[in-house]
């Protein structure tokens, strides 16, 4: 199989095996995520790295963490995050070739530290994990911004990559539908569903989804063969789509979409070598365009329209009520008042859905990660805010190469969205961030 040119085909069919047996024994998942581990670190140690073993291992847990979670399994509910951490932070270490560290990212990290004493839950152990749930993803962006910022990574290296999440994210997509079953069956309404979405959280399985449509739009934008099968990643992309929307959560969807939008759009004005390959860009994006429409017809059709009322902000329930923000504004309203009555320290890494309680007398999680920083770390958090904000708009105009201006576009916006609609939940968004910085290497004649 090593020399086969279906290699990728035969991996996405393991990893499709693999979900099937988690239909069955969800619990097998925890054996599954210390198998992960072991080889991840082995394989880290045995070339020091320089194969890229770190991120592509990396990349797997990220793809695979929400199917993971879906079974109760992963050597704990945040192993996605630890595990991403881990895995890169080896990469840093055992590198054979030390690189400057870049002082942003550094300073981002530092800049988390100081609210954590200012957490005041009754417990020890109840402290420790909501400091380690909102934590560990601002974390994971930090060590991600550091490991790949400027690394040079060539293009079949990237290819590995991107596939090492796809086939997990293909892989849960086969599982939701066995779990789920076909989209006539369902019961819709105009809020998230979680039948649609496995009987997990609607949120974190769409964005997993808009995930893999992301990596498929790149590949096609930078001229990346993912399969040798033809056309199969457009298949994989439109089933990706038909089961994002119809979990009804809409920034999932909304983040693929509107990255390759904006990239389409900014490489357009702004990059001369990407206007003379418009017309591979301009199929692309009609491509994309027509899986979207197809996909979107196709699941409002299902839910007898009520997918067009939700992305309209309608409720099927009341006509007078916005079901627009789904509540997120309230939320942002909330931390706003907390930090305004905390603006210094804030109140200190998952304390403010204490505060929101107080406030409002619902106790909800973080789901905007713009506003918690800000409520749970006071002025570090407005810092925080800057350097991940303005640090890939100073970035941009560095670059020549337009494949690693389009990652660059692709991936940020793809975050900054993530980050406005399911915070830092999952490893995703961190890695993504950081994974938009690498120097894409391509061999030339």
């Amino acid at each position: 199989m090593k020399n086969s040119p279906y290699k990728a085909e035969i991996y996405t069919v393991l990893n499709i095996a693999m979900a099937m047996v988690l239909l069955f024994y969800p619990r097998l998942s925890t054996g599954f995520s210390i198998i992960i581990l072991i080889v991840g670190v082995y394989k880290i140690f045995k070339n020091k790295n320089a194969d890229g073993a770190a991120h592509i291992f990396a990349a797997y847990v990220v793809g695979i963490e929400v199917l993971f979670r879906m079974n109760s399994g992963g050597f704990g509910y945040e192993y996605g995050k630890y595990a991403t951490i881990l895995f890169l932070t080896l990469g840093i270490l055992v590198g054979s070739k030390k690189r400057k560290l870049p002082a942003s990212f550094i300073a981002f990290i530092l800049l988390l530290l100081p609210s954590i004493f200012f957490v005041d839950y009754p417990t020890f152990d109840l402290s420790r994990q909501m400091v380690s749930f909102n934590i560990s993803g601002p974390i994971t962006l930090g060590i991600a911004g550091i490991y790949f910022y400027r690394r040079k990574v060539p293009i079949p290296q990237l290819r590995k990559t991107f596939l090492a999440m796809l086939y997990p994210i293909i892989a849960m997509s086969i599982f939701v539908y066995f779990r789920s079953g076909s989209l006539e069956d369902m019961e819709f309404t105009t809020e998230s569903n979680f039948q649609a979405s496995g009987g997990f959280g609607p949120n974190q399985v769409s964005t997993i989804f808009g995930l893999g449509i992301l990596l498929i739009g790149a590949a096609y934008f930078m001229n990346i063969r993912l399969f040798r099968i033809k056309n199969l990643d457009i298949i994989i992309m439109l089933a990706l789509l038909i089961r994002g929307l119809a979990t009804f959560s809409r920034g999932g969807m909304l983040a693929p979409i509107v990255a390759i939008i904006l990239c389409v759009v900014i490489m357009s004005l702004t990059d001369a070598a990407f206007q003379a390959k418009l017309s591979r860009a301009v199929y692309t994006f009609m491509a994309v365009s027509v899986v979207a429409t197809i996909g979107f017809y196709y699941v409002n059709d299902a839910s007898g329209g009520l997918l067009e009322m939700r992305f309209k902000g309608e409720s099927m329930y009341n006509a007078e009520k916005s079901n627009l923000f789904s509540g997120r504004l309230e939320i942002f309203e909330e931390d706003m008042e907390i930090f305004q009555n905390n603006v210094l320290t804030g109140v200190g890494p998952g304390m403010a859905s204490e505060k929101r309680g107080e406030i409002s007398g619902i106790f909800s999680a973080a789901h905007i990660e713009y506003s918690r920083l800000l409520a749970e770390h006071g002025i570090f958090g407005i810092i925080a805010i800057l350097i991940i904000v303005l640090f890939p708009v100073s970035t941009f105009f560095k670059l020549k190469s337009s494949d690693e201006k389009i990652l660059l576009i692709l991936c940020t916006v793809f975050v900054f969205i993530t980050l406005g609609h399911a915070a830092m939940r999952l490893a995703a968004p961190g890695f993504i961030y950081g994974l938009a910085y690498i120097a894409i290497y391509r061999k030339t004649r």
